[in-house]
């Protein structure tokens, strides 16, 4: 699992790209963003198109870090177009808002 972090200071905001397998394996890269995630920060992208696969652990890693985002009053925006991951988030983040990026093929297919 790999996460590719940039924050943009200018927006106040904070971008995160997920690659691979979602699970245990970001814990480190995860516990390190809680340590750094500044005060002022009001919105955060998961960028999650680049996932192959999903676990439940990874799914819980998320929802830790929209808790330490809600609790700072982030707005959190999740881009996917895996099904399991648009069930599956609404349920357990009510905070967040899920969004297809237009040129993915589940897009087109909801037209």
């Amino acid at each position: 699992m790999s996460m590719i972090t940039s924050f943009i200071a200018s927006e106040d905001r904070l971008d995160l790209c997920f690659y691979g397998d979602l699970d245990l394996t970001i814990t480190e890269e995860v516990c390190q963003l809680f340590a750094v995630i500044p005060p002022t920060l009001r919105t955060c992208i998961m960028d999650l198109t680049g996932l192959e696969r999903v676990f439940d652990s990874g799914i819980a890693m998320l929802w830790l870090l929209n808790e330490r985002l809600k609790r700072i009053g982030a707005t959190v925006v999740i881009l996917s177009d895996r099904p399991e991951i648009l069930q599956r988030i609404p349920r357990i983040m009510g905070n967040v808002l899920s969004v297809v990026p237009q040129d993915s093929a589940m897009a087109s297919q909801a037209y």
